[in-house]
């Protein structure tokens, strides 16, 4: 039930892959986190090109704002790859929602220069984002049945 926000690639989900070894969810796991490992690469990336182009600090915030959804929606996906059921399905939820309200202490936490401006727009967002993954997950578990 780790769910650390961070700007950097590292895994929200502190204690490595929750699943046994012989579990299939164990293999989907490995395989959702190497592909959104890749994924936080390709947008680091398109940030740098940006950043190396503007300076303008309301451009920086929006920037910031979309790093953190990018961040959270990214790390959403992986935990969708291990529901495979209403048991998975509600601890999948119960994570979303920590994670969102998480990401909200982080921010406030390492920049509190912009955590003033933009707290209650992230938290907003963050929360639409989790609905999104939550009602994925939920479609995604009445298609296994």
């Amino acid at each position: 039930m780790s769910a650390v926000p961070r700007w950097s690639h590292r895994d929200p989900v502190e204690s490595g892959n929750p699943f046994p070894a012989d579990a299939p969810r164990h293999t989907r796991w490995e395989k959702a986190t190497g592909r959104a490992r890749a994924e936080l690469l390709r947008y680091d990336d398109e940030i740098a090109a940006f950043a190396a182009i503007t300076q303008d600090p309301t451009v920086y915030v929006r920037r910031w704002m979309d790093l953190a959804t990018m961040r959270f929606d990214t790390w959403a996906r992986r935990g969708l790859a291990v529901v495979d059921g209403t048991a998975a399905q509600r601890k999948y939820t119960e994570w979303l929602r920590t994670y969102a309200l998480n990401w909200r202490t982080y921010v406030a936490e390492t920049c509190p220069h912009v955590a003033e401006e933009i707290r209650d727009e992230l938290a907003l967002r963050l929360q639409a984002r989790a609905r999104h993954w939550v009602a994925e997950a939920s479609e995604l578990r009445n298609d296994l049945y």
